[in-house]
This record gives structure tokens, sequence and C-alpha cells, in this order.
């Protein structure tokens, strides 16, 4: 195991974080030290697109105020990656801090994938993580895709005490990551 695999499952401390590493479900590059997204009053929604796909989020902060609120989520695979598919996806989307999951088999590589992740709390930090296996053929290489992604946020509703939203504009663009793994057939 990464040194940065064993310090999110020392920090976590789940036998269910452990799998998901061990299995590779969570992108290499989603670290300890990753920004986080603050959903907030003024800023309930999230979009990000990188070479891989786009990620989007969304919270009803002022409809939630004093309770638990859901996070709706989405992920697209991008045009690029799309022409390189030759078959069908399974995607799997678990949570670090909370009892969720969402699983899809044989869908199409252009599935428009979107959850929702029930029970979060304001003032905590929370990574969401997803991950979706397909073929591939590139340039005449036949082999298996996996596409990772994993967004931090918290959710700070205005009101209660805070260090949730402060300094986010600086690192907001890495709140979201993703990776694109290619094993080639022999």
């Amino acid at each position: 195991m990464s040194f940065i695999s064993t310090r999110r499952a020392a920090a976590v401390g789940s036998a269910a974080l452990a799998a998901v590493l061990a299995l590779g479900l969570a992108p290499a590059n989603a670290a300890v030290n990753q920004a986080k997204h603050t959903f907030k009053m003024s800023d309930p929604s999230y979009k990000r697109t990188d070479r891989n796909g786009t990620f989007t989020g969304q919270v009803n902060m002022a409809g939630t105020v004093g309770r638990p609120a859901h996070m709706a989520w989405s992920f697209r695979i991008s045009p690029a990656v799309r022409a390189i598919a030759t078959g069908r996806m399974t995607c799997t989307a678990g949570h670090m801090q909370l009892p969720y999951h969402d699983r899809h088999t044989n869908v199409a590589v252009s599935y428009f994938w979107h959850s929702s992740v029930p029970n979060n709390r304001r003032n905590k930090e929370y990574t969401l993580y997803g991950s979706c296996k397909f073929r591939v053929n590139v340039g005449g290489r036949p082999g298996t895709a996996n596409l990772g992604f994993s967004f931090k946020y918290s959710l700070f509703d205005g009101i209660s005490r805070s260090s949730a939203a402060q300094d986010e504009t600086a690192v907001e663009d890495s709140s979201y990551a993703s990776e694109l793994d290619i094993a080639y057939d022999s």
C-alpha cells in the first residue's frame, strides 16, 4: 500500500476504505491533501471538466438548513475517452465517510451517470469517489480502462461557526480529480 493510501486508511480507520484502496476504485491522485469544495447558500453548485469528463455536484442549501442534505452529483465521460472505448462499462461509486454506494453494470460509455448522496451534515469534510471500467482500443492496442474520480466537499450554511468556508478560492480547482489508467493486453 502506498504512503498516500496508508495515510487515507489511517485517517478514516475503515475496513471499507482499505478495500476500496486495495481494489483501486479511487483514483491514485485523490491524495489526502486534495482541496475541497464548500457548498454554500451563495454557491450551491459545482462543475468541473477535465480531459476525462465532466463532474457536477449540487446541494439545496436553503431548503435544508438545520438538517442533513442530499448532495446530488453527475459524471459524464469526455468525447475523447468515449472515442477509444470499444464496449460497455461498469461504474461504481462510494463514499469515504457515509454509508453510500452506487453501481451500474453494462451501461453505454456515453451514459450520464447521476446519483445523490444522502445525510450530508454541515461543517464536515466528505469524499465521494467513483470508477468506471471498460474495454478500449488505442492505436490498435486493445486493453482495459479504469477511469476513476474523487470529489472532496463540505457544506456551510452561513449560520454555523465554521472554518470550512475559508480560503476556498485559491484551491477550488483541485477539489475534483480524475485519472484514466489503461492496462493493455499482452
